[in-house]
């Protein structure tokens, strides 16, 4: 709540007008603000990358980790194609938080699917699906700027949350 009560006062004072003699003020109050909003989100990266990293120790998972954040472990190989962007992408998998609370999921018999590179659906996992080949399981961790961002879902998923996935390719088209 803290980054949205900031945001919003941001944008508040953003559109207030200005004379000429408080512009130069206020253009220094905006380059200070701009470097507290700065460090105040890498104060928040940073503590999602420690419990992340946390996470991972504690489950003692073998995660590879992209130059995004995406942190992946396949741990059932399976022998199908690669995943390419544009195929549709079906799917079964349990979402949960870090601190394992289940809050979606598909199985094989009623399995969720999208397009990959296109449909919306968390940036993570067409990242991840893109690593993966038909029949491949996976434990990968979603940082909240790969899943559902500073909102959340609206639903089950709040604000500035890490998602951890299990999941399973079940089939290309």
């Amino acid at each position: 709540m803290r980054i949205f009560t900031l945001i919003i006062f941001v944008l508040v004072w953003g559109c207030n007008g200005c004379s000429d003699h408080q512009h130069h003020a206020q253009t220094n109050d905006k380059a200070q603000l701009e470097k507290d909003l700065i460090e105040f989100n890498k104060s928040l990266h940073n503590e999602e990358t420690k419990r992340i990293k946390a996470f991972i120790l504690d489950k003692k998972w073998p995660m590879v980790e992209t130059s995004t954040g995406l942190q992946y472990w396949i741990y059932e190989l399976g022998s199908g194609e690669n995943a390419k962007n544009e195929q549709i992408a079906e799917i079964s998998y349990t979402v949960q938080l870090l601190d394992g609370k289940e809050v979606y999921s598909a199985d094989e018999k009623n399995p969720g699917s999208f397009r990959i590179g296109r449909d919306n659906v968390e940036s993570g996992l067409h990242e991840l699906i893109l690593l993966m080949k038909l029949g491949d399981r996976a434990k990968v961790i979603l940082p909240s700027h790969l899943a559902f961002g500073l909102t959340g879902d609206s639903e089950k998923i709040p604000q500035s949350t890490t998602l951890v996935y299990d999941i399973k390719l079940l089939s290309l088209k």
